[in-house]
């Protein structure tokens, strides 16, 4: 890596573990991150459970997911909308 500023050479890995720019995860990130990989898994389970409950019949559970995650994806892009 070039030197443009005065300044002692840092490794690679202090390069990436002290960077302070946009690149670096955030709350948001991880709350991002999370959504993405539990909200399918998670809608499949409560659209499964709802089924034995005895909300609706079999033929209903997928009808039932997309509807939750169509739901889900309107929440968290609202949400996204607010507060960014």
């Amino acid at each position: 890596m070039p030197k443009d500023t005065p300044q002692r050479e840092k490794t690679v890995r202090e390069r990436g573990t002290f960077a302070k720019h946009g690149g670096d995860p955030s709350l948001k990130s991880y709350l991002s991150s999370l959504f993405f990989v539990l909200s399918v898994p998670g809608l499949i389970l409560v659209a499964y459970a709802g089924f034995t409950a005895g909300f609706y019949s079999y033929s209903f559970v997928v009808p039932v997911f997309a509807g939750l995650f169509v739901a889900s994806l309107v929440v968290v892009f609202t949400a996204m909308h607010v507060f960014t």
